[in-house]
Formats: C-alpha cells, sequence, structure tokens
C-alpha cells in the first residue's frame, strides 16, 4: 500500500508542475530558448531533489521553483499569479516565491530546495553562457554543496 500511495502523490506532484509548465510556455509566448532554459533547469533540480531524497513538499517547491525562476520583470507578483491560476497552496507559493526572489543570493541558503534550485540554475547557467572553466571551478568550491549537484556539474563540464 505505501508504494500505491507514494505512486499517487508523485502523480500529483507531476499534474501541478505540468499544469505550471504549460502556463510559463504561454508566459514565454513561445520563446523557444527561455522554455528550454526552464525545461533544464527544472529537469536537473527534478533530478538533484530526488536523489537528495527532499521530502514530498520540498520536491514540490524546488519542481515549481525551477519552471517559474526565468520571469522577468517585477517577477514575484507574477509568479503568484500563476501558481494561484494553477490552484498551488499558499504555503508552496510562498515558499517558491522567496526561492524564486533569492535565486541569485549565493550568502543566505537557508534550506536544500532553495540550494538544489540555485546549483541546477548555475549548472545550466554555465553551459548556456559558456562560462570558464576555472569561474565553473571558483564558483563551484563556493555554492555547491549537494553531492549530486556536484557531481551533476563535474560531469557537465568534465571536470
Amino acid at each position: 500500500m505505501p508504494d500505491e500511495q507514494n505512486k499517487a502523490i508523485v502523480n500529483e506532484r507531476t499534474l501541478r508542475v505540468q499544469r505550471v509548465a504549460l502556463r510559463m510556455k504561454a508566459y514565454h509566448h513561445g520563446d523557444v530558448g527561455k522554455v528550454q532554459h526552464f525545461v533544464r533547469v527544472y529537469t536537473l533540480a527534478k533530478s538533484i531533489g530526488e536523489l537528495e531524497h527532499l521530502g514530498d513538499e520540498e520536491q514540490l517547491d524546488v519542481e515549481l521553483a525551477a519552471v517559474v525562476h526565468n520571469v522577468e520583470g517585477d517577477r514575484i507578483p507574477v509568479v503568484r499569479d500563476i501558481l494561484r491560476e494553477c490552484e498551488i497552496s499558499e504555503a508552496a507559493s510562498m515558499k517558491v516565491c522567496h526561492m524564486v526572489e533569492n535565486i541569485e543570493n549565493y550568502e543566505h541558503i537557508g534550506t536544500l530546495d532553495h540550494q538544489i534550485l540555485i546549483e541546477a540554475k548555475l549548472i545550466v547557467d554555465f553551459k548556456e553562457q559558456n562560462i570558464p572553466e576555472k569561474e565553473i571551478i571558483r564558483k563551484a568550491e563556493d555554492i555547491f554543496l549537494t553531492n549530486t549537484g556536484k557531481l551533476f556539474l563535474k560531469r557537465a563540464f568534465n571536470l
């Protein structure tokens, strides 16, 4: 029975995230580069979260934050509206908004799901922006804390 219950939780989480992802595709008006960016960050964040054994709520939060993190402009009201439209709980919405608002803040990462979001985004950004290896290594030493994030970074850049 626990396996069936676990599958139901994963399926519900997947449906919630996919509703938000569809809304984000509409938000980006078919801009393939922006959609591909959030899909890459989402894929890495999802994998790192699962391999680091996040709890169900934290896994949902990191997946949602990965999908909505690249909203432009005054992003928090937009993110909040998108999450509300997709019937995401107020608690999850608050957490996701906090992570998105602090996605560039590497000094005060307070939770594992936020750490994972930042690591996933940085790996994607390093690839997309062709960051020099020396800079990647420096940032990796300063910012990356999860074993899975470090492993994915090393494999992505042959470090």
